[in-house]
């Protein structure tokens, strides 16, 4: 079983891939289980087969310049370098699991946010009830928000069809999920009811928590799919969207009878 330690500029590596298949494509397509973002890599970059190595376009090895078509042995571990990143390979420890698959998407979601700057964070918006409009950024892995109408829900919304502690949130290393905590009226996610078992969500997933309707969205998947993003949204982040007051015509009006006085006054000296 081989690890995989992904860093961006020489920073602290994400969360390992441990995984026994016997080839791992590094790249930036759908089908890389080591996926980066397009910006640093192709399609299909480096190919990982048993314990050999195989470049499939110019890439830095331990420094080093390599060619498209070199090849060489894993050895006891190998540095690759392309773009702003780092992939570090070696033997994973003894013991430990698989990554589960879900977690290629979600490293590669994560490193795409850094590209994209401020909003790129995955964030709830409510589209139905009293405070339509209203948006919850989710906050780094590992976090929960537990969505409520009590004081001890981490997301408080006002409404009568919310229970106390309605459904919690969670975004960890691989993905986005949310349960349902015993809701009276219940959680659905895309028109399935959900209980306490994890399902994961992707963007445009659309949440009923009872009648109240929650849209997911998710700027790095959008990214990575080849979508271009959102325009950008306008009203607060958290709560009802307060419409901005119009410009008040007083000092336009104050400074033209306070003009007209003054032409009076120099008139009036003048005749005198």
């Amino acid at each position: 079983m081989l690890r995989f330690e992904v860093s961006e500029n020489a920073g602290r590596a994400l969360p390992a891939i441990d995984t026994a298949d016997s080839v791992v494509v590094i790249g930036s397509g759908p089908a890389a289980r080591v996926r980066l973002p397009a910006e640093a890599a192709r399609d299909a970059h480096v190919r990982i087969d048993g314990l050999t190595w195989t470049l499939l376009a110019e890439s830095r090895i331990g420094g080093m310049l390599r060619a498209a078509g070199d090849s060489g042995s894993l050895g006891r571990g190998l540095l690759l370098e392309l773009g702003n990143y780092r992939v570090q390979i070696s033997p994973a420890p003894a013991g430990v699991p698989a990554s589960p698959p879900q977690r290629t998407e979600s490293l590669a979601r994560e490193l795409v946010r850094s590209l994209l700057g401020d909003g790129a964070a995955p964030t709830l918006e409510i589209e139905r009830g009293a405070h339509r409009g209203a948006r919850r950024a989710l906050a780094p892995p590992e976090s929960t928000l537990v969505i409520g109408r009590g004081d001890e829900a981490g997301w408080v919304i006002v409404d009568d069809d919310l229970s106390r502690r309605h459904a919690e949130v969670r975004r960890g290393w691989d993905g986005v999920t949310v349960v349902d905590l015993g809701s009276k009226n219940g959680t659905r996610v895309d028109g399935e009811r959900i209980g306490a078992r994890p399902v994961a969500l992707r963007d445009g997933a659309r949440l009923a928590l009872g009648k109240l309707a929650v849209r997911f969205h998710d700027p790095a998947e959008r990214h990575l799919r080849g979508e271009p993003p959102a325009p950008p949204r306008r009203g607060p982040a958290l709560g009802k969207p307060v419409a901005a007051a119009a410009p008040s015509g007083w000092p336009f009006v104050a400074f033209t009878a306070v003009t007209v006085l003054a032409l009076a006054a120099l008139v009036w000296i003048l005749a005198t």
